[in-house]
C-alpha cells in the first residue's frame, strides 16, 4: 500500500488498520487491535484519529486521494476526448490492481463511514475531488465531442462496468485480473460517451 500520507505514525496506524479491517472486518475490529498491529500507543490512535470511526474514515479519504493522485497523473497527459475519458478507466483499473487490500477496503467502508459522524468530511471531499474533475470533461462536452448528459451521469457511464467488473474480481467472483481486460474495458467507456 502506498498511502499519500505524509505523517509517519499516522501511515503506520493506517496500514496496520487496513489489515486488521481486512482481516477481522471493520466492525469487530477493535482499537486494541490497531494498537497491537501497529505498535502505537492507544493515546496514539486517539490522537491522530479520535476513535475507530476516524482510522477507517482516514484510511478511506487516504485510499480516495491515492487514487485520485494516480488519476490526475493520466489525466494531464490526455490530449483528447478519448485518451480523457480511457484514462479514468486506465487509473481505475491500475489502482484497484496495484492495491487489492485497499480497494476491497473501500468497497466494503463506504456504508460505514457515510453512517458515522465523519460522513459530511467524505461528501465534502467527493464533492471536491468531483468539481476537480469536471473541467477535463466540460472541455470535451464544449467541443462537442462528448455527448451531452447530465454532469453526475458521467462517472457511472465512464467507470460503472470497470468499478462492476473490479468489484466482483475483489470479491473472488471473477479470477481474470481487472488488467486483462483494461482497453477492452476503456474502450467500452469511450464508446459510451463518444459522439
Amino acid at each position: 500500500m502506498a498511502l499519500a500520507e505524509k505523517n509517519q505514525r499516522r501511515r503506520e496506524i493506517l496500514e496496520a488498520a487496513l489489515l486488521c479491517f481486512s482481516e477481522s472486518g471493520i466492525e469487530s475490529t477493535t482499537i486494541d487491535m490497531i494498537k497491537t498491529q501497529s505498535g502505537a500507543s492507544v493515546g496514539s490512535i486517539y490522537h491522530h484519529f479520535s476513535n475507530k470511526e476516524g482510522v477507517a474514515t482516514a484510511l478511506y479519504i487516504a485510499a480516495l486521494e491515492d487514487h485520485a493522485n494516480q488519476q490526475f497523473a493520466l489525466l494531464e497527459q490526455a490530449n483528447s476526448a478519448e485518451s480523457t475519458i480511457k484514462a479514468l478507466v486506465y487509473a481505475y483499473l491500475d489502482w484497484v490492481t496495484a492495491n487489492p487490500e485497499l480497494a476491497l477496503f473501500v468497497q466494503q467502508a463506504r456504508g460505514y463511514v457515510l453512517n458515522s459522524a465523519h460522513a459530511d468530511l467524505l461528501i465534502s471531499r467527493n464533492r471536491e475531488r468531483f468539481a476537480q474533475l469536471l473541467p477535463y470533461l466540460n472541455r470535451y462536452r464544449e467541443d462537442g465531442s462528448l455527448r451531452i448528459f447530465p454532469k453526475e451521469l458521467y462517472t457511472a457511464l465512464v467507470l460503472g462496468a470497470t468499478k462492476d467488473y473490479c468489484r466482483n474480481w475483489l470479491s473472488g467472483r471473477i479470477k481474470t485480473p481487472p488488467a486483462d481486460y483494461r482497453d477492452i474495458l476503456a474502450e467500452a467507456a469511450w464508446r459510451t460517451v463518444s459522439v
